[in-house]
């Protein structure tokens, strides 16, 4: 079943039905927030503002949502799916643009916060539920927060000192070794 591209920043589970999957797509194009975290990625290039970035730059999210119930877990959200990021940032040696891509592919389990204590998932990262593993979250109020585990996701794969060309000679800068 297509859920709404509209998926928002928070995800109440309220408005969720039981048991069926939901396939999302979302860009910079169709969702808001989803554009903000391109223009956050775009922001260290300095030769031009975030914004002008963004017809040279794209974020791509899809993947499969479902809401599930069980005795042990109460009611848990399962999210999987694969972030694809092209943006420009800059060479940390010679501070010149370049572009940079990201595959991130993720799967979630959100799960209430009065179970983030529990003997279960105290000191757990991850959960095998359905036949697979998932990466914990959890949720507050029956609201996901999924723009944060989406930023997460992200920025745990960025890039944080990009080089343009690792071999090359920096002009000025004597390399022997002596």
């Amino acid at each position: 079943m297509q859920m709404n591209n509209k998926i928002g920043a928070e995800i109440n589970l309220i408005k969720l039905p039981l048991n069926t999957k939901f396939e999302f797509e979302l860009d910079q194009d169709n969702t808001d927030w989803v554009r903000d975290i391109l223009l956050e990625l775009n922001e260290n290039a300095s030769e031009k503002s975030p914004e002008a970035y963004l017809q040279e730059t794209s974020i791509f999210i899809k993947g499969n949502i479902e809401k599930k119930d069980r005795s042990d877990m109460k009611e848990f959200l399962l999210v999987d799916g694969l972030v694809q990021v092209d943006y420009v940032t800059e060479c940390v040696r010679t501070l010149k643009p370049m572009t940079m891509q990201l595959d991130v592919p993720f799967k979630i389990c959100f799960l209430d916060e009065s179970l983030a204590q529990s003997d279960l998932f105290v000191d757990a990262e991850d959960t095998f539920i359905e036949n697979d593993t998932y990466e914990l979250y959890f949720f507050t109020k029956r609201t996901v927060d999924f723009r944060e585990m989406i930023h997460e996701q992200i920025f745990l794969q960025y890039e944080q000192y990009p080089i343009l060309d690792a071999e090359a000679k920096l002009e000025g800068v004597d390399t022997h070794e002596g």
